[in-house]
């Protein structure tokens, strides 16, 4: 990015990005470590990642990690201002609520911070190993912040939990943040939690969430809190304040092919509260991971009652992960078929409303087999979606009822192919290969 992105806001006002979206979460918003900077320039580790998405790369197309946040200010790629207010306040006349990240678990190693409250942060022990910690020009021993399975993020330090301190700066930094927001991704959220803090330090964390939460949402009563959390650990956090958690179960049974998983996953009306995608920084592109069944997989997530996270450049059929200490990348050619998906889907997402949904409570059997059937009303218009969750063909008879009429062709917004269709008294006729998914507009 060359240029702050407040001078790309009068852009953005004329031609919004994103149209359907309701909310526009920004990454690498807060002033970048230049610590961090240097270790991703020189870890041999990661220089493939770069050259992948860039033929030629130069020291300044390596910034550094944003999770490895310097300090809750503005970054100078973001804007020259004290805070984004003015950008907060220009998304919400896009009719958009802004989210930014807050990163709970660490701070980068050269975080003035540090010199402001050197005991907020974990000093390491005898037994924390020589790569996981690092000594500090103030003369301590820091821990690395990290979460049990891995070794430390070398370009972050952690903060210590155990003590009740932490928790206080917390609320006073995201107090700061709502002034400029709707609402915050919490990075790795869980790796707060007390049992799971002392699984990897060894030691009792007092921090509490609930706290926090209700602590920020006094004076700032509809911030949101939005958790990326893993193992299991989504109910809990959920229980503790936050508004959604990532579905990251969803996302691993599309990897794994788990349709049974998929399908009882999707027909669960309990599963509001969960942020479900087939893409974002940490994953693979969709359409690397998932080919042309990123198009059916995210068909599938549309029809669901929960958030639905979109990263950029899914919609443009992108393949290449952008590692996230990247700045400027070659440009990657399109895939005109996926991009055409996309203009399709959105142009009847952005028409629905939060009444829209209605879940058909009995799902038809077709020749004795089950077929994932959705029906989704806006006014007088009616989408379908279908799959068949078997590995064999499946054919049948959709019958007209209210919102289901004879039309003489159907588009299928998945494949963008027409169906004709011969009038019939036992209604709309659907035939489906193995695994697939078909999208109508009634």
């Amino acid at each position: 990015m060359k240029e702050p992105l407040e001078s790309l806001i009068p852009t953005l006002e004329k031609t919004p990005p994103f149209p359907w979206a309701d909310e526009i979460w920004l990454m690498g918003v807060w002033k970048n470590s230049p610590k961090s900077g240097s270790i991703a320039r020189s870890m041999p580790g990661l220089q493939s990642n770069y050259r992948a998405v860039k033929q030629s790369v130069h020291p300044e197309d390596i910034y550094g990690s944003p999770y490895s946040v310097f300090d809750y200010i503005p970054d100078s790629l973001v804007s020259q201002e004290k805070d984004l207010t003015k950008i907060h306040g220009r998304i919400n006349k896009l009719g958009k609520k802004l989210i930014l990240d807050f990163v709970p678990n660490h701070m980068a190693v050269d975080s003035p911070l540090i010199d402001a409250h050197p005991d907020l942060f974990l000093i390491a022990n005898d037994s924390v190993s020589f790569q996981n910690s690092f000594l500090h020009p103030n003369g301590n021993v820091y821990v690395h912040g990290r979460d049990p399975y891995f070794d430390g993020w070398t370009d972050t330090i952690q903060w210590d939990f155990a003590n009740p301190g932490v928790e206080v700066k917390h609320i006073e930094i995201l107090k700061n943040i709502a002034k400029q927001c709707d609402g915050v991704r919490c990075d790795m959220a869980m790796l707060l939690l007390p049992d799971v803090f002392e699984k990897t330090h060894e030691k009792k964390s007092v921090y509490n969430w609930a706290h926090v939460i209700q602590s920020v949402r006094v004076e700032f009563p509809h911030f949101k809190f939005y958790a990326e959390v893993y193992w299991g650990l989504e109910e809990r956090l959920l229980q503790l304040g936050f508004d959604a958690t990532y579905d990251k179960s969803l996302y691993d049974a599309f990897e794994k092919q788990n349709f049974g998983f998929v399908s009882e996953n999707l027909r669960n009306n309990s599963n509001v509260k969960k942020i479900r995608f087939i893409e974002n920084h940490d994953e693979e592109r969709a359409k690397h991971q998932f080919g042309e069944k990123s198009k059916s997989y995210f068909t599938l997530l549309s029809a669901s009652e929960g958030t639905l996270l979109f990263h950029s450049g899914q919609e443009l059929g992108l393949n290449k992960k952008i590692p996230v200490q990247m700045v400027q990348t070659d440009e990657e050619e399109r895939d005109s078929t996926v991009e055409e998906f996309y203009i399709r889907a959105f142009a009847v997402i952005s028409k629905r409303r939060p009444e829209s949904f209605v879940l058909w409570p009995n799902y038809k059997e077709f020749n004795g087999n089950s077929v994932f059937i959705k029906s989704i009303q806006t006014g007088n218009r009616t989408e379908i979606i279908l799959w068949n969750e078997q590995n064999f063909e499946v054919s049948g008879w959709i019958p007209f009822q209210e919102g289901i009429l004879f039309q003489d062709t159907l588009l299928d917004l998945v494949s963008g192919q027409s169906f004709p269709q011969n009038p019939s008294e036992e209604g709309i006729y659907f035939k489906l290969l193995p695994n697939e998914v078909q999208w109508f507009i009634f």
